[in-house]
């Protein structure tokens, strides 16, 4: 699902928040709020990555217990590294008209800026194709390399855009199912992760071809390592290098399949 608008806010405040929402929605933008959007447990990181990055603008209301929080400071950055047009309000002198007439003023201008940082479009279709697995956290350096591989032939699936609800591991099991290979790009980030182990590991039970591509050299722990033990292996320092990183693409077990086109 994707929204118009990320509403970030303290839960303190939110009476508040319902009645500017009430006049946004009504008005016909749709509205992301935490806790009724997408589930704070148990994976509340990973779910806000997903909702803010479906979302085409995100509003702050600035409060007092706003700025206590720490989950709405892990927000913002957020919200900042996806380069979303970010409005901030005083939520003291915030009245739902004011607010509703901002945001008519400025969405075109935040479709425009998300428009320039459109990223590449996953594979959809019936022909083998890669899964590319990773942490949301490293989407800004795991999208070049999707862009690459797509630019040099390669079918290339990655859950851009996914509904951070209650069907998403139903619909990451279906790509992986149809898939012909797994790239995991493991960081520390992708070892902290539930959601990725899960992917890593489900792709094992199918015996997929996993190719094990590093963002950055880190140790894996005992049963990560156990159980991607005899993958294909790109490290980081050829990762940095794209001719490189291509060539040892090709030689990865099953990836020429995905290849829509000789490059």
């Amino acid at each position: 699902m994707a929204w118009d608008l990320y509403m970030c806010f303290s839960n303190v405040n939110r009476k508040r928040i319902n009645e500017i929402v009430d006049a946004l929605e009504n008005a016909g933008f749709s509205c992301c709020i935490p806790g009724r959007d997408y589930d704070f447990f148990p994976v509340w990181e990973e779910n806000m990555i997903d909702a803010v990055y479906s979302s085409t603008m995100a509003l702050y209301f600035d409060s007092e217990a706003a700025r206590k929080s720490p989950r709405l400071k892990t927000e913002l950055k957020e919200i900042k590294d996806s380069g979303l047009l970010e409005i901030d309000f005083d939520l003291e002198t915030a009245d739902p008209e004011g607010v509703l007439s901002i945001v008519r003023e400025r969405y075109q201008e935040a479709v425009r800026i998300k428009a320039m940082a459109l990223r590449p479009v996953p594979y959809s279709g019936d022909d083998p194709y890669v899964f590319m697995s990773y942490a949301h956290r490293n989407m800004d350096r795991v999208i070049p390399l999707v862009r690459l591989l797509q630019e040099n032939g390669y079918r290339v699936w990655y859950d851009e855009g996914i509904d951070p609800g209650t069907e998403w591991a139903e619909n990451i099991a279906d790509h992986l199912e149809n898939a012909r290979c797994l790239c995991a790009c493991l960081s520390k980030e992708y070892t902290e992760s539930t959601n990725c182990k899960d992917e890593l590991y489900y792709a094992k039970t199918l015996d997929m071809n996993v190719l094990l591509l590093y963002l950055e050299e880190i140790e894996l722990e005992k049963g990560m390592a156990m159980r991607s033990g005899k993958c294909a292996e790109i490290h980081s320092e050829m990762v940095k290098d794209s001719e490189m990183l291509l060539q040892n693409v090709r030689k990865a077990p099953g990836f020429s399949a995905c290849l829509a086109a000789e490059s």
